[in-house]
């Protein structure tokens, strides 16, 4: 019964990252973008989600997927008889019996509240839900902004209600609205008797989505932390011999752009630039080195930018969609072309014409294939991931097509 139990459990899993969930939802909102469409969000927020689980309803629910009797009764022993008290300093509290929630910080937690949450996309019909736990994000696209708008307001509703019979509480201060287009300026969302007016930029997931689409802000915000930790490892730097501070550069430093990549990757020259700035002195403080130009630095240190190092994982995730090996949620990301002759400078996936730059030409759909038909066939072939990963490490992307590896000369433009 265990082992029926595990296998459920582990096909039930949600098999994608932070990354693809809200790579999905950015691919098809910059697509709608670049044909003059409109987009309207509403960014919803739980209060206390994984505390407030119903664990009769969650048993039932657990009944409806399939469970047998004898699977029920081990769930229920699981959640029932669990207690919970709170310490400050030297004091405690009494215990107290938890009647509701999963066990937060287990394997099992998780797993369960996905289960519970499942069936909320049965109820919508005309919008799309992005989810990833209890961060929820319902979206509508058109061309008629008023409709869109109206569509988002109709299927929220059946949301709210979902939400309430469920035993789950929104919470109207966290909640936020964004439209995006041309007619979006004034536009705000009706949500308990009060309107939400349309915000300039929203963080979810650990990520700062602004209504340009352009990840300007998020960029600045993790440049900032980047710079302050810098700032505090240049004032112990003279303490502290090569091998401490190359690890506290690349675990607290380089690592706030490690998170998410192919979301924002394909910045502008002024965004990327402030990343360099942050990578050179970091660079510079690490090896006590205030001559050396950043390309030296980063022979030096055996690395590479942080664009290129993002182009490596780009490259990657074309590599898991080419061999069938990334999850569902990215299968509809790239299509492969069905008829590839062997010609220069062919492509193994379809691009569609895009209109806009910072809309549809530097997005992971139209970029992504442009790259990977850049690398050589020695590459390209490849079948195994390890070996691949292990290889595109060494590439530094000398024809990349994107804006930022271009050449750029001021008054004359990208050669």
């Amino acid at each position: 019964m265990k082992d029926k139990l595990s296998k459920f459990l582990t096909g039930f899993r949600k098999n994608h990252s932070t990354q693809n969930c809200l790579l999905n939802m950015i691919e098809i909102w910059k697509n709608v973008a670049d044909k003059g469409g409109t987009i309207s969000a509403i960014f919803m927020d739980l209060s206390k989600a994984f505390d407030t689980l119903n664990h009769n309803l969650l048993i039932a629910k657990l009944g409806a997927y399939g469970f047998s009797n004898d699977a029920l009764l081990y769930m229920k022993n699981y959640l029932s008889d669990r207690h919970q008290r709170v310490r400050v300093n030297s004091n405690y509290s009494s215990w107290i019996k938890i009647t509701t929630g999963v066990p937060q910080g287990s394997i099992l937690g998780p797993l369960l509240f996905n289960i519970f949450i499942n069936d909320i996309f049965l109820f919508v019909s005309n919008s799309s839900l992005s989810n990833y736990a209890d961060d929820n994000t319902l979206y509508n696209v058109g061309f008629n902004t008023d409709t869109v708008i109206h569509t988002l307001s109709l299927d929220f509703q059946i949301l709210k209600e979902w939400f309430f019979d469920n035993y789950m509480v929104l919470n109207p201060g966290k909640c936020h609205f964004m439209c995006i287009g041309s007619n979006c300026a004034d536009k705000s969302f009706i949500f308990e008797n009060a309107a939400l007016e349309n915000s300039k930029e929203v963080t979810i997931l650990g990520i700062t989505i602004d209504n340009k689409l352009n990840f300007q802000s998020h960029i600045k915000n993790l440049c900032k932390k980047a710079s302050q930790k810098l700032w505090a490892l240049s004032r112990l730097s003279n303490y502290l011999n090569y091998t401490e501070k190359s690890l506290i550069f690349n675990s607290m430093i380089k690592s706030h752009f490690s998170y998410c990549p192919l979301l924002w990757m394909f910045c502008s020259r002024t965004s990327n630039n402030m990343i360099n700035k942050i990578h050179e002195r970091s660079l510079r403080v690490v090896h006590h080195d205030e001559v050396s130009d950043f390309t030296s630095l980063l022979a030096i240190n055996g690395e590479v930018t942080i664009h290129c190092r993002n182009t490596q994982v780009l490259m990657t995730e074309v590599f898991k969609i080419k061999n069938g090996l990334a999850p569902p949620i990215m299968d509809s990301a790239l299509t492969k072309r069905e008829n590839i002759y062997n010609i220069r400078n062919f492509q193994e996936f379809e691009t569609e014409q895009k209109r806009t730059v910072n809309y549809g030409i530097e997005s992971f759909s139209y970029r992504s294939p442009q790259i990977w038909a850049t690398l050589p066939d020695s590459l390209r072939s490849i079948e195994n991931l390890d070996q691949f990963k292990q290889k595109i490490k060494g590439w530094r992307f000398p024809n990349c097509p994107c804006r930022l590896c271009k050449v750029y000369i001021q008054n004359l433009g990208f050669l």
